[in-house]
């Protein structure tokens, strides 16, 4: 628990000793200075003042706090010593006035009887000069001297050097060290804000008095700059920045003649449209002369200055330098920043750069779209210091905004910019991009999966072939070996008994020799040949037929009809050997001069049929077989296999017709295709 407010004077009247063993100590007091950048912090109460290790509390001079530390005996006069980690060390009560000043002569400031204490004094400002982030001001009175300094200042053109020259009554906090080495007192006044400074009204009303008001022409027509010397305007507000200064419309009669800039860190700003008096020294800035170091008063209060209408072409004709003006842009680019929003705008004489100081009573301004269509009322600066700071070639232009009402938008910028677009385009390539990958590793695990089954296929075949040839082999040539060697054996019983021919045995079995034979060149020439698997069943009949004809000295002629089908392998290759054995018994048997092949696909099923124009031979009756023709028995046994009907014509010499049949629903895997390049050849 807190104890008990002391009064200030109490501590301060404490001995070193005693002051140096931390009682504990809680006080009210205002704040009369404060300087958290240097840990420089005074309160004082009805009794007296004194410093506080307050650090970077958030209070401000006029507070009324409550402080809670311990007893310090400081290098000049007792401290109040607070916990800087902690934030109880201080309690802000409420915000009032400074308490009034003892009125101290500047030669009594000069030693230490007025430690910490809130005062005020009487001098003439001799010069101000920048010292780290302060005004340093050296005032003078008599013989005497003391220093004082303002914080809050960066710049050389923000110094108050307005008070050069100036007796002025200024308030502040004495500040009393020791020397290093001597151990001399040193005092300095520390002096919370400008504000505190006021120069004396004789004085400030014999400035205006002495110096006759100049007009424009006297004053910016001349070729070289006055020495510097007082020089008086009168005008029109145009935009003021309290600390920086303002524009002022000058006049000839009822007309703006021109216009300047007047630089002036007087505390307080005037008003837009108020008829200022002013006193400053002539200088150049930017290529354009300014008014520097200038003091103002106001002398009536008028209606804000309507803005001049600048064409595309009147920019280009008239200096519009400082002149309040309207216009429209389009938006580019926004720059918000700590101290200023700016914009980045297109207009019809340019890029011009947009500004708004972000000071205190003005609300952050949005940030606009790029493509936002504007209207700008402001001053328009020509050749502006700031110009490399947006980025881009060509900016000759910036008009400072008086208020955030002075950008309005006229058109809201299109939902498609250029940045949307761009993000909508890299979107796209993201999307293209991941489609391309997936496209890539579907196409790369398609032929994985490809390799796989062309693999397990190529396995699958293989076993297929070896069970196919075996079957061949069981089917046709060891059935054939069997005959003959039955017909063998009753050669051999016929030669020991004498008994019967044995003519006819034996050219049986050369005959069924002969077959087997056949059968074998078959079989080996279907495991090489890869046509009917790649080209189809009538590119596979041509190339087998092709050689017998060409080797008996017969022509072929293979006719397509229909939509061409794929059946299944095993089925073409039995209609293939039908084929084969047809064409074979023709050429050796009939001494045809012509074969003609027909495949009929129809919506029913498939018709091969093979014709020669040999000898021919008589059948017992339509469509019967002759029982010992080997040849033709294996066909009949092909087609049965693969649920197809065999038929036989044949007359002597009205040559042969061998028709196989196949009905779709024998065989359920065929599939409709596009002819082959070599069956539509035959087409």
């Amino acid at each position: 628990m807190a104890s008990p407010p002391v009064e200030i004077c109490a501590i301060r009247e404490m001995d070193a000793a005693e002051a140096d063993q931390a009682h504990p100590v809680t006080v009210h007091g205002v704040v009369t200075y404060h300087d958290p950048t240097r840990y420089l912090s005074f309160i004082q109460d009805e009794t007296a003042g004194i410093y506080v290790s307050l650090g970077p509390a958030q209070v401000r001079p006029g507070d009324l706090v409550e402080v809670n530390g311990v007893t310090g005996a400081g290098g000049v006069g007792r401290i109040i010593v607070t916990d800087r980690k902690s934030r109880t060390g201080i309690r802000v009560l409420r915000h009032g006035a400074l308490p009034a000043p003892k009125l101290v002569g500047l030669e009594e400031l000069r030693d230490a009887t007025f430690d910490a204490q809130w005062v005020s004094t009487r001098a003439t400002v001799e010069s101000v000069t920048l010292d780290g982030d302060r005004a340093a001001l050296e005032l003078v009175s008599g013989n005497a001297r003391l220093r004082a300094f303002i914080p809050g200042y960066t710049s050389l053109e923000a110094l108050p050097r307005h008070l050069i020259g100036f007796p002025v009554e200024a308030r502040g906090v004495l500040g009393a060290d020791r020397a290093r080495g001597t151990g001399a007192v040193c005092t300095t006044l520390d002096i919370p804000s400008i504000r505190e400074i006021r120069i004396e009204p004789a004085a400030f009303a014999e400035r205006f008095e002495s110096c006759p008001v100049s007009t424009f022409e006297a004053l910016f027509a001349r070729d070289s700059l006055p020495r510097r010397e007082s020089t008086r305007v009168q005008g029109r507000v145009t935009l003021a920045r309290e600390g920086r200064g303002f524009f002022l419309n000058l006049y000839a009669g009822e007309h703006v003649h021109g216009t300047v800039f007047v630089q002036s860190a007087q505390p307080g700003a005037p008003g837009l449209g108020d008829w200022v008096d002013t006193v400053g020294v002539v200088e150049r800035a930017n290529g354009y002369r300014i008014l520097q170091d200038a003091i103002f008063r106001v002398l009536s209060h008028g209606p804000a200055v309507d803005g001049i209408h600048v064409t595309d072409r009147g920019i280009l004709t008239d200096d519009f330098h400082g002149h309040l003006i309207v216009t429209q842009g389009q938006i580019v680019e926004t720059f918000p920043g700590l101290s200023e929003s700016a914009w980045l705008a297109r207009t019809g004489f340019g890029f011009v750069q947009v500004v708004l100081p972000r000071s205190s009573g003005r609300a952050p301004v949005r940030v606009l779209e790029p493509g936002t269509t504007v209207g700008i009322t402001g001053i328009l600066l020509r050749n502006p210091p700031t110009a490399g700071h947006f980025g881009e070639q060509g900016v000759g232009y910036q008009i400072q905004l008086r208020t955030s009402g002075d950008l309005t938008v006229l058109k809201a910028a299109p939902w498609w910019t250029v940045r949307r677009i761009g993000i909508a385009f890299g979107l796209a390539a993201l999307v293209c991009a991941a489609a391309l990958a997936w496209v890539y590793l579907l196409r790369k695990r398609v032929r994985e999966q490809m390799e796989t089954i062309r693999s397990q296929l190529e396995k699958a075949a293989v076993s297929e072939e070896r069970t196919r040839i075996a079957r061949e082999l069981h089917d046709s040539l060891a059935q054939h070996l069997a005959s003959i060697t039955i017909q063998l054996d009753a050669v051999a019983v016929r030669l020991k008994t004498g008994e019967g021919d044995t003519q006819l045995l034996l050219e049986t079995a050369r005959e069924m020799a002969a077959h087997s034979m056949d059968q074998t060149r078959l079989a080996i020439w279907d495991l090489r040949s890869p046509t009917l698997a790649r080209d189809g069943l009538v590119a596979a009949i041509h190339e087998v037929v092709q050689p017998l004809t060409e080797m008996w000295g017969a022509q072929l002629e293979v006719k397509l009809e229909g939509e061409v089908r794929r059946l299944g392998g095993w089925v073409e290759n039995h209609l293939l050997r039908i084929v084969q054995e047809a064409s074979s018994n023709a050429l050796r048997h009939g001494s045809p001069t012509q074969i003609e092949i027909e495949a009929c696909f129809s919506a029913e099923g498939l018709r091969v049929t093979i014709r020669d124009n040999g000898a021919g031979f008589h059948v017992l009756s339509p469509g019967a077989l002759p029982v010992a023709h080997f040849g033709l028995r294996g066909m009949l046994e092909r087609a049965k296999k693969i649920g197809g009907q065999l038929v036989l014509e044949s007359e002597p010499g009205a040559g042969t017709m061998v028709s196989v049949w196949i009905p779709w629903r024998q065989t359920a895997g065929a599939t409709v295709y596009s002819p082959s390049r070599a069956e539509a050849e035959f087409a």
